[in-house]
């Protein structure tokens, strides 16, 4: 299979969306029955997955989805790999996508491992390095300024999480975390943190005192939707489950996008400040579910990675 990523805003064809085991597959995994409120994450994820995978394909994407067998996988594929141009490079290398590996002939995998693909902004003539440690910098600095310019960050947290070039029509940001004058002169800026009185989340007030009350329980890691956490839920996650679960209190999902070309994006979350400014620059908001996203700590760009545009 051929794959081709020049930036992110070129026509969407084809496309990898993460998956999670059936609650029986997890039982087996783990050898004992899981609570009832695993299952519903899984099968109301499951369903969710679905509804994402058809909205894709009403817009024209291939969808490519693989079975989830092993703890070792991730909903999360941005996080093991990222498509520079015409070449794929695993950092992060999953179980449940070797039929993908084997079906790229142009590949590498590289060295220094780990889960910092969203870490890598990938532009036409440029590229943001985000917070990778020095062998990473070094490495990736290597591979992509032959052909762009490299702008070095140091954000906390993966960078889809904090900022997102929509098409080249404005910038969303959570904070001054890029130097957007410098670099993008004539693209706006939407500032949402909420130290600016931006909005985040668009959480009613119910929801956002039900969703403290919950993240105090789990330090700010996880909460599930409509339901309330009791003592074993979180001993069971944390036993078990620890590594699927991230620290959602950080992120923010009115950012973390899936960009199909420069008229259309998919969304997970309501946030009227962040759509009705997209939309007046003509992109068309194509919302869908993705319920658990506070458990499994990811919106539509971490669950989803890019294979072919153009």
């Amino acid at each position: 299979m051929k794959v081709n990523v020049p930036n992110n805003k070129d026509r969407l064809k084809k496309v990898v969306l993460g998956n999670v085991p059936s609650p029986a597959t997890l039982e087996k995994i783990l050898s004992k029955p899981v609570p009832k409120v695993i299952h519903k994450i899984l099968e109301e994820t499951q369903e969710d997955l679905e509804a994402i995978k058809n909205c894709y394909e009403q817009l024209g994407v291939e969808v490519l989805a693989y079975p989830v067998n092993t703890l070792k996988d991730s909903i999360h594929v941005r996080n093991g790999f990222i498509v520079v141009d015409d070449h794929l490079f695993v950092t992060q290398k999953l179980p449940s996508l070797n039929a993908l590996y084997d079906s790229v002939p142009n590949k590498t995998f590289v060295t220094h491992g780990g889960g910092y693909c969203p870490d890598i902004y990938i532009h036409d003539d440029y590229a943001i390095l985000d917070r990778l440690d020095r062998q990473a910098y070094v490495y990736w600095k290597g591979i992509l300024s032959p052909r762009r310019k490299i702008i070095t960050a140091s954000n906390e947290g993966h960078s889809d999480g904090i900022y997102c070039n929509v098409a080249d029509k404005i910038w969303l940001t959570n904070g001054d975390v890029l130097p957007y004058k410098k670099y993008w002169p004539d693209i706006p800026v939407l500032e949402l943190s909420t130290t600016n009185a931006g909005s985040v989340n668009n959480w009613e007030p119910v929801e956002s005192l039900y969703a403290q009350r919950e993240l105090t329980k789990t330090n700010g890691r996880y909460l599930i939707s409509k339901h309330t956490l009791t003592n074993k839920d979180v001993a069971f996650i944390d036993q078990y489950l620890d590594q699927w679960v991230g620290y959602c209190e950080e992120t923010l999902f009115d950012i973390n996008l899936s960009i199909i070309d420069k008229e259309n994006i998919m969304v997970i979350s309501q946030n009227s400040l962040v759509y009705d400014k997209l939309e007046s620059l003509g992109i068309k908001i194509h919302k869908v579910p993705f319920r658990h996203r506070f458990f499994w700590d990811g919106g539509i760009h971490c669950i989803t990675n890019d294979l072919v545009r153009g």
